[in-house]
């Protein structure tokens, strides 16, 4: 190998580490990678899985009031709202683990008020979160969710 082949490799490399280095620096290494055909997959942000993981264990515990008031009271319609809290649990990547709840009130209109009261304070935890997460993906799930916390709220209110 020559002298001068030796010199421009080793140039070449130093300068394509320095173009990759500003690419990073200036917050454009996904858009080199998408140039040269590499598909980037975004690291999850910290805080949005610190968010993800309060809203499962706050959206389980939703549904184990939920279920919890549907077994004291079995004459009220509460089988559609089940159905919905389990499938924003799924959308979180939550279990329905057993979660401890607090027996619901034995008085029908109590109880569907403590469960009004929980959704309502959801929503306004959730719609927090949404302000706080990071990623859209996670901003549009909380969003929707805290929206669908309202829809229960009220549902639970037309039913008293």
């Amino acid at each position: 190998m020559t002298r001068r082949v030796l010199l421009g490799t080793g140039a070449a490399v130093v300068v394509s580490a320095g173009a990759l280095a500003a690419a990073g620096l200036t917050h454009r290494l996904d858009d080199v990678a998408e140039a040269v055909g590499i598909e980037p997959t975004p690291l999850p942000d910290p805080e949005d899985s610190r968010i993800l993981r309060r809203a499962s264990k706050a959206t389980a515990a939703l549904l184990a009031s939920l279920e919890a008031t549907a077994a004291a009271h079995p004459d009220l319609a509460l089988a559609d709202l089940e159905v919905i809290g389990r499938e924003q649990l799924t959308a979180l990547g939550g279990t329905t683990a057993a979660t401890d709840v607090a027996a619901p009130p034995a008085d029908q209109g109590a109880a569907l008020t403590a469960l009004e009261d929980a959704y309502g304070l959801a929503a306004t935890q959730r719609a927090t979160d949404a302000g706080e997460a990071f990623s859209p993906a996670l901003v549009r799930v909380l969003a929707s969710m805290s929206a669908g916390h309202v829809q229960t709220a009220r549902q639970l209110r037309r039913l008293r």
